[in-house]
């Protein structure tokens, strides 16, 4: 994998129904390189497909992080699946240091005191370190039938052509593309959370209400992804300037980073070919002025517990089978 290869996943992020000829325009391939090249990033396992996802406005819920340190006897799977059998849990994994990262949601300041108050209560947990994501919330937007048909259709097949929606559903062309323009934007939406993003072209995540997104698996095709989590000096433009160095020393290794809405703590996800470079790299990070502490976080395989977007789409789309 190559910086071209990072840059059509990054197309795919912001649009995953892109095409493979607007994607060779913009980064000046031909169009058979680019199939060849996404072929290939999912044939290794790195792209794992797409899927339709509301924006946190349109789910009504936001996200969280936190990370379970634990007595010496460390986490174990009989604990994860606890951890993961609380609804406000999505997912999480076992980290090296024997320390457990799970993430999660919540709708209101009840439901962060009870998922605090029950990771706090988990057997051997010394201690919780408990982020909210600072993320956008996107555009809400009442749906009518043709807007669950048309999302319907996306969420089945998130790379259908809009002849093909016209088909299944009896809506003109002229109509889906209007649709598809008000619900994920012409051209797609920018990311929503990534403090190093810089706009590609996208629609801004407050004009829309939902997100075309690649799905990946960054430790595929030999590779390792990790964490670094640093805390930083107060201020926004501290941990920019943190992610502006990254970006210029590691233009490859370093994918995206996102923030912490309560602390000045941003997290960094980085790639590297052979683990011994992410010495280098975490050695590097702690000689940047702007950042106070430094924590690297590798991981075992995620385990997902549940789906919040599955459980979102099955209740809208109720509407559509039961009128």
């Amino acid at each position: 994998m190559d910086l071209i290869d990072k840059r059509i996943i990054f197309e795919l992020l912001i649009n995953y129904r892109t095409s493979y000829q607007a994607i060779a325009k913009k980064l000046d391939l031909s169009v058979n390189a680019v199939k060849k090249r996404f072929e290939k990033l999912k044939s290794v396992g790195i792209i794992r497909g797409g899927s339709l996802v509301p924006l946190p406005v349109m789910k009504g819920t936001e996200d969280w992080m936190a990370i379970l340190r634990l007595k010496e006897s460390g986490a174990s799977d009989d604990l994860l699946d606890s951890i993961g059998s609380h609804l406000l849990v999505q997912s999480g994994s076992i980290l090296t240091d024997g320390s457990i990262l799970c993430f999660g949601h919540y709708s209101g300041a009840q439901d962060l005191q009870e998922i605090g108050t029950f990771l706090r209560q988990v057997k051997g947990v010394t201690s919780v370190e408990f982020h909210t994501i600072l993320n956008a919330l996107g555009k809400k937007c009442d749906l009518d039938d043709s807007d669950l048909k048309v999302l319907r259709c996306l969420r089945e097949e998130p790379r259908i052509s809009i002849s093909k929606i016209t088909r299944k559903t009896g809506i003109t062309p002229r109509r889906v593309s209007q649709i598809l323009k008000k619900l994920i934007g012409e051209n797609g939406a920018e990311p929503t959370f990534y403090v190093n993003w810089e706009p590609q072209g996208g629609t801004q995540p407050d004009e829309v209400s939902f997100l075309m997104r690649v799905h990946w698996n960054l430790n595929a095709g030999g590779y390792t992804a990790f964490i670094v989590q640093i805390r930083h000096k107060e201020g926004i433009e501290e941990g920019k300037r943190i992610t502006d160095i990254l970006t210029a020393n590691y233009p490859f290794e370093f994918w995206y980073a996102y923030a912490s809405a309560f602390e000045p703590v941003i997290f960094c996800i980085f790639l590297v070919e052979h683990i011994h470079d992410s010495i280098d790299i975490i050695n590097m990070i702690k000689q940047v002025p702007e950042a106070i502490d430094v924590y690297p976080i590798f991981g075992y395989p995620t385990r997902v517990f549940r789906s919040q977007v599955d459980d979102y789409f099955e209740r809208i789309f109720k509407q559509l089978d039961f009128p």
